[in-house]
């Protein structure tokens, strides 16, 4: 038998918990630490489709989108590459699906929470002693008074709860800490052997599911060619990152020019737009120029490209 896909995928991800409402209820569940009449009975998947031809491009955003009976949204991803603006890009995503909730003239009692659960395969926190972060809209001299419980994010970090492993017994509920571990090595051992390593039946359903997605050959040439665009959107975006110091050497050597500096950024915004492999928040990093700045040369570029 193959070996099994690894669930860090982020293809593999969204297709093992979007086929069965029941493993990620379960997920949401343990990751949110729910109990007793607290825990989620079911949940909806609004985002279910992933089109194949997605998987060719670079930067996607493959997360789950769910809702369950009291209209609490969910925003679950599975980050695999290291992504300098995540916070910020983390926090635009849950605020936008916040704000969508409401159509115009909706009074503001019609919204509900929307909670990110953010499992990383890197550490973001390298400072911090734990593995699992939960981050509200506090005060900051008084933590206990919380503005809203509306807006909140989970964040996982996968190798941190590896390093607790191996030096201490971490924090958190067993079945918490076996989704974790199945996240991490679900793809190494045989099913019956995985079996045996979790108590949780919902676990033992995702193996089963993850068995027939590794199974399926359709499903492991588009998670292959997910793991190829993945490398190829990491070779793109250092070779941005080496164009962008090298600039900033030019930018030293001719110190007092700041127009001429300008345009040095603007034509290397040129050249990584018609290359059209970086979106323009990663092209304005690599530059140093602000996204509207960024949006301003594309635009030039397309009016420049339509027949007079």
């Amino acid at each position: 038998m193959k070996k099994l896909l690894s669930p860090k995928n982020d293809f593999v991800f969204k297709k093992l918990f979007t086929s069965d409402t029941e493993i990620l209820t379960d997920l949401i569940n343990n990751a949110l630490e729910l109990t007793g009449p607290d825990r989620i009975i079911s949940v909806e998947v609004k985002n279910p489709d992933i089109l194949p031809d997605e998987l060719e491009r670079k930067f996607i955003i493959l997360d789950i989108r769910a809702v369950d009976g009291s209209g609490h949204e969910y925003d679950i991803e599975m980050q695999v590459r290291r992504f300098e603006n995540y916070p910020r890009r983390s926090l635009f995503y849950l605020c936008r699906m916040y704000e969508n909730q409401l159509k115009s003239g909706e009074d503001y009692s019609e919204l509900h929470p929307v909670i990110g659960i953010h499992f990383l395969d890197y550490t973001l926190f390298p400072d911090a002693p734990d593995f699992h972060y939960r981050f509200h809209l506090r005060d900051t001299r008084y933590p206990h008074l919380i503005l809203t419980d509306d807006l909140s994010l989970h964040i996982f970090e996968l190798p941190r709860i590896e390093q607790q492993m191996q030096e201490q017994r971490p924090r958190g509920s067993g079945d918490l800490l076996g989704w974790l571990h199945f996240f991490n090595h679900a793809q190494e051992g045989g099913e019956k052997n995985m079996k045996e390593h979790y108590k949780n039946p919902m676990i033992h359903k995702a193996l089963d599911a993850l068995q027939a997605l590794s199974a399926d050959e359709k499903t492991r040439e588009l998670a292959e060619r997910r793991e190829k665009a993945l490398k190829d959107e990491a070779m793109f975006l250092n070779e941005a990152k080496k164009i962008g110091r090298e600039e900033g050497r030019k930018e030293g050597r001719e110190e007092g020019r700041k127009e001429g500096r300008k345009e040095e950024k603007k034509e290397t915004a040129i050249n990584l737009l018609k290359l059209g492999v970086l979106p323009i928040e990663q092209i304005a990093e690599a530059t140093g120029l602000s996204v509207r700045e960024i949006e301003n040369v594309k635009s030039s570029l397309s009016d420049s490209s339509e027949p007079s």
